[in-house]
């Protein structure tokens, strides 16, 4: 009887993480651009000229994927391909905009974050 329970209680989280997890929204590229550049301001102290050339940027990309997740949908190599064209055209952008001292900031944030998933660690936060 105890294992029964045990058991039932399994199958219930079990579920219950499921559901959960279905429940998740995406959010709008409005709202990824609004958290990664304000990520990006923090992390790389942004003038507020920079914030806003660094959010239309941002929002430009997420604009740029959303249409691309639409177009690609299950081809996985054309996904790829397409999110690679966007980074080199947002980071194109970002040399534009930053500072010498921020471009070396910037770059290592980017060098941490692929660290970070090629252990394991997940996705990049704001995109």
């Amino acid at each position: 009887m105890k294992s029964l329970k045990t058991g039932m209680l399994a199958l219930l989280m079990l579920v219950g993480n499921f559901v959960w997890a279905q429940q998740k929204e995406s959010k709008t590229p409005e709202q990824r651009a609004t958290e990664h550049s304000q990520k990006l301001t923090q992390q790389l102290g942004l003038s507020a000229d920079q914030q806003k050339t660094v959010y239309a940027a941002c929002l430009q990309r997420a604009q740029q994927m959303e249409a691309d997740r639409a177009k690609n949908q299950g081809d996985r190599a054309a996904m790829k391909a397409a999110r690679e064209q966007s980074n080199q055209t947002f980071d194109a952008s970002m040399d534009k905009i930053l500072t010498a001292d921020q471009k070396t900031k910037y770059e290592q944030i980017k060098q941490d974050e692929q660290a970070k998933r090629q252990q394991g660690g997940g996705h990049r936060g704001g995109e």
